[in-house]
């Protein structure tokens, strides 16, 4: 893929989570993506583990998010980048860096860098399945 093809890719994962769509988000991704978070150091890896993720917790997540913002972007022929910032609950902003690496035409998940408070608010009861990475 293209630099832009990549950054496409990316934006279309990041609508389709924004708009709350499981079955579009999972469509840009490989059949078993791999989440990490920094620092944190943790991640998880898994086609059914990510499907529960986007079908079951994420709605809860979405729900709690008042804001957000795209700061910047930058792409290469192997990853897409975005730093961002959620406001949940209408009291904490969070600050978050994505990169999102691609395998032929899909993501091969994310590596998002945040703090400890966002994964956890954004994995809820799914923490109990990360790993160290």
């Amino acid at each position: 893929m293209t630099p832009q093809e990549i950054l496409d890719l990316a934006r279309e994962h990041a609508a389709a989570e924004a708009e709350n769509d499981a079955e579009r988000t999972l469509a840009t991704l490989v059949d078993e993506p791999t989440y990490e978070f920094w620092p944190m150091g943790k991640g998880f890896t898994g086609g059914d583990l990510a499907r529960t993720f986007y079908l079951e917790q994420y709605p809860q997540f979405a729900q709690r998010v008042t804001g957000y913002g795209v700061l910047g972007e930058w792409t290469n022929d192997q990853c897409a980048i975005q730093e961002y910032w959620v406001e949940i609950d209408g009291q904490t902003r969070h600050m978050v860096m994505s990169m999102m690496p691609a395998e032929g035409n899909l993501l091969t998940g994310e590596k998002l860098y945040c703090d400890d408070a966002f994964v956890e608010a954004l994995l809820g009861h799914l923490c109990v399945h990360l790993k160290p990475v």
